[in-house]
């Protein structure tokens, strides 16, 4: 069924007193400018960020898709060269991230595996920030070519990116971590559930496919393939204000926290089918940013909490955290604020991947590209047996990356490198993410003929990779080891011409 459309914010204009240039009179300031805000956003043309644009809903385009090779600059270079920071993709946030007045923006696209051109500005160097959950992974995975670009960045490994973003990996990484008493209850399947509770995707992003459920047949309509992986069910929280808290982060240490509430008016609602919402400031409690700070170990960058306070003890229940800007910083927090983050993190050295360093193929470059730092999967438990999987010709790891809960499991560490761009020949000189060269293309009639030299160049660069595995295993990794060399521990596949 159809669900509503969300409509423009609005909230009570109730008058406030307070002492000029006192806390109270400052507050009252920041709300009457945040509600002034989400009055112009009520006025503007349609084509400005609806509420679900503001917590995060992309707006949809008003012109056609671009093609996969279209130019990424949305406005002119000069536009995009002038920004010190950039958000990306381009969601339709520009017009309410220009008012904060520090020279954000949202106008670069990013088409199928295509990425970004050089910053080229003026201000000796251009931040880049993540709008959607797939570009916090990706920027996490290409950091090292990202830098050597000129991009400045605060960002994680992609396995610490990962297991906040990705909704099943947060509910395991919360039962690793003791935390799980912040979290809704998860249902493992439909017929353990207390109906009525909230179905969505594991990797969905802005609410999207977010429901209220209130039957294990309802579940199996929309969740055929199985919870786990691809669908979460959880407790449904009741409670009429949902809380959104966007924090600055360095090496899991909290610089700047910035809180929005929603009042959507009932008890029982699921975002973003909501009317009518009420938005506020909201000042984060010490005993909350606590909670908030023991999910962020080895974590840099800007995120967003959303939770519930819980009736009676206002304990958390944490719905999800968003390892990106969210619609709260980049819409809703009032412009002064939001750009005293951006502000702050402009003072920051930028942020490294993480203490267990880059690859030791990371950043080579040979005859046909540079090669990423690959994507790793840490194994649960003890690591005893390395998988070193190869993506298909063209495709990168974009589709795997939204399906990292499918891998990992007990024991298996996954290392999933990511094959640089070439020019292939058989294609007129196009360029594709591809492991060697093609020089023919038989179209399965036969086999066909590939550049030695870029063959050789991959082959020399996956024995790398394998050689550091077997050395991992050999010396008995976190505790195992079965005497042997590793090798018989390390298993390779991959997926067409992976």
């Amino acid at each position: 069924p159809s669900r509503p459309q969300s409509a423009p914010c609005d909230r009570a204009r109730t008058p406030r007193m307070g002492r000029p240039g006192s806390r109270e009179a400052e507050h009252t300031m920041l709300e009457d400018e945040l509600s002034s805000l989400l009055h112009a956003r009520r006025r503007a043309s349609s084509s400005a960020p609806s509420l679900s644009a503001a917590r995060g809903a992309p707006a949809r385009p008003a012109t056609s898709r671009p093609s996969r090779f279209q130019a990424h600059l949305a406005d002119s270079p000069r536009e995009v060269g002038s920004a010190r920071f950039h958000l990306v993709p381009k969601i339709g946030w520009d017009e309410p991230l220009q008012a904060m007045g520090c020279s954000a923006r949202n106008v670069l696209k990013k088409t199928g595996d295509e990425w970004l051109p050089e910053p080229g500005t003026p201000h000796g160097g251009c931040w880049l920030l993540p709008a959607s959950d797939d570009a916090s992974v990706q920027i996490a995975q290409r950091q090292g070519a990202l830098r050597r670009l000129g991009w400045r960045l605060l960002t994680s490994e992609a396995e610490v990116v990962l297991r906040l973003g990705n909704k099943a990996m947060l509910r395991d990484y919360a039962e690793q971590s003791s935390l799980l008493e912040f979290l809704p209850t998860h249902f493992d399947s439909a017929e353990s559930a207390t109906y009525p509770c909230i179905l969505k995707s594991a990797t969905g992003e802005f609410g999207k496919e977010n429901q209220i459920v209130n039957s294990k047949e309802e579940v199996v309509q929309v969740a055929a393939q199985g919870l786990g992986a691809h669908w979460v069910l959880q407790e449904l929280v009741p409670g009429h204000v949902e809380y959104s808290v966007s924090l600055l982060v360095k090496e899991g240490r909290i610089l700047l926290a910035l809180g929005t509430s929603y009042d959507c008016g009932r008890e029982i609602f699921v975002w973003p089918h909501v009317r009518n919402v009420k938005v506020c400031l909201y000042t984060a409690s010490d005993d909350e940013l606590a909670v908030m700070s023991s999910f962020l170990a080895e974590y840099s960058g800007i995120c967003n909490f959303n939770y519930k306070l819980r009736a009676g003890n206002r304990k958390m229940s944490i719905f999800e955290v968003n390892t990106r800007v969210g619609g709260d910083l980049a819409c809703d927090v009032p412009r002064d604020e939001a750009k005293r983050l951006f502000e702050l993190l402009d003072t920051l050295p930028e942020g490294a991947a993480s203490s267990a360093g880059p690859s030791p193929c990371a950043g080579r470059v040979g005859a046909g590209g540079e090669w990423d730092d690959p994507l790793v999967i840490e194994p649960l438990g003890v690591h005893k047996y390395t998988l070193v999987y190869l993506h298909p010709f063209r495709i990168g790891l974009r589709d795997y990356v939204r399906k990292m809960g499918l891998f990992r499991t007990e024991g298996l560490r996954v290392v999933m490198p990511h094959a640089p761009k070439r020019h292939i020949t058989c294609l007129r000189g196009q360029e594709q993410r591809s492991w060697y060269d093609y020089l023919s293309d038989e179209n399965g009639d036969g086999e066909d003929k590939v550049d030695e030299a870029t063959l050789a160049e991959a082959r020399d660069y996956l024995s790398g990779l394998i050689d550091a595995e077997r050395a991992r295993l050999r010396v008995g990794a976190e505790g195992y080891s079965d005497g042997g060399d590793g090798g018989d521990r390390v298993l390779i596949g991959g997926c067409s011409q992976g």
